[in-house]
């Protein structure tokens, strides 16, 4: 029987092929530009309540008129990928110095012995 080969670049390139024309087409039929109107119409809204209650007298907050985008994505999945995250950039951040330390003195602690050699055979 023979094996099917996968051609698994293939699969990635169409996938990000795939993606990219799903974000072209949402670009180009205007999604983007329908959530901006969107927006601004709230803005508006908001403005014309803050010009009502302020000619009413009313008390002014300015949290009654902005609407908060915040959205919180965290869970343990993310939680347990920042963390993964700090532990790889601290061994990254160690090994980095580490290999640093060595070659600073691979190369200035042979300058400095010889300079020093330099100075006293000098004197």
């Amino acid at each position: 029987m023979k094996k099917k080969k996968h051609n698994y670049l293939f699969i990635v390139t169409l996938v990000f092929f795939g993606i990219f024309l799903a974000i072209y087409f949402s670009y180009r039929s205007g999604y983007y530009e329908v959530k901006a109107h969107n927006k601004m119409v709230l803005t508006e809204e908001a403005m014309k309540r803050f010009e009502e209650d302020v000619s009413s007298g009313k008390d002014i907050s300015i949290n009654n008129y902005i609407e908060s985008d915040y959205k919180d994505y965290s869970n343990r999945v993310t939680e347990a990928g920042v963390k993964i995250g700090k532990i790889t950039e601290d061994f990254v951040v160690e090994g980095i110095g580490a290999v640093f330390k060595v070659l600073g003195k691979l190369f200035l602690g042979n300058k400095r012995n010889s300079i020093l050699l330099l100075t006293k055979s000098l004197s």
